[in-house]
């Protein structure tokens, strides 16, 4: 089933943001919660997950939790478990007009639905292991620019986007005081590691954002079919998505190989 859709802004500043950025799927889970596939069938593309501690009147801090392709599964675990599991930023009703003036930038139907085009697509083992998160909302933090005119192309037929989620995230608000805990456990070189947010000698103040990237790991990739990377881990009913169905994306105003248009997380739900 989709996520559930809410319509409450989001916390100004959450005290724990999940962001996805780069070849990744993501789909409603059991339970409510959230399944991101982890594209893993590109040479150009290298996963990491980095945490960003961010404290008042100090630059940010970069750890490095995870470096290289996702063997076992990866948890993101709100706890207690709220029961909401994950939602979605949807302040607007349906359908999702995206030539609209009125769409809040934050709406998390900015990216590309892959069951819009394709109702029965799935990601197959290309896109797995899994990471998972149990609760938080759903939301587009970063928009492409205007100028770049995306458009997706089959049979000669052309559907303007007019922008893309660049990258995803969920929002994870944590009351200061409050007992709520986020707990991500993964696997590293054959050892479990566990991390707890927020960590016991942070300020309330501290926030922090898990990344997960999988982008080119040069500042200038090479230029490559992000399409055709996606329909590689995609199915239907256990077999490849058609050819003659298959999308083209193209950026009219713009190279692109520039960090302007990143590979963008995509949805299927």
């Amino acid at each position: 089933m989709p996520f559930s859709p809410i319509t409450t802004p989001l916390p100004a500043t959450p005290r724990v943001t999940v962001q996805f950025a780069g070849l990744m799927l993501l789909k409603p889970g059991a339970g409510n919660s959230c399944e991101v596939g982890i594209h893993r069938f590109s040479s150009t593309h290298a996963f990491q997950v980095v945490l960003v501690v961010r404290k008042p009147n100090r630059p940010p801090t970069l750890i490095r939790l995870l470096n290289g392709p996702l063997l076992r599964p990866l948890a993101i675990n709100v706890l207690p478990d709220p029961g909401t599991g994950v939602q979605a930023y949807a302040p607007t009703a349906e359908p999702f007009v995206r030539s609209s003036a009125a769409n809040d930038v934050s709406d998390f139907r900015w990216a590309l639905n892959f069951r819009a085009l394709h109702p029965d697509a799935d990601f197959n083992d290309g896109a797995r292991p899994v990471a998972t998160l149990n609760a938080g909302v759903l939301f587009t933090p970063n928009l492409t620019p205007a100028a770049l005119e995306p458009e997706l192309v089959v049979n000669r037929v052309t559907t303007r986007l007019y922008r893309l989620a660049a990258d995803l995230a969920v929002a994870i608000d944590l009351p200061a005081g409050s007992p709520g805990r986020v707990i991500l456990t993964w696997d590293e070189l054959g050892d479990r590691q566990t991390l707890t947010l927020p960590r016991p000698l942070d300020s309330d103040d501290t926030t922090y954002t898990i990344s997960l990237l999988n982008n080119p790991p040069i500042s200038n990739p090479e230029e490559h079919d992000e399409m055709y990377l996606y329909y590689k881990v995609l199915e239907a009913h256990g077999n490849p998505i058609p050819r003659s169905s298959r999308r083209q994306l193209n950026f009219v105003s713009s190279d692109p190989t520039t960090d302007e248009i990143p590979c963008s997380p995509v949805m299927l739900y």
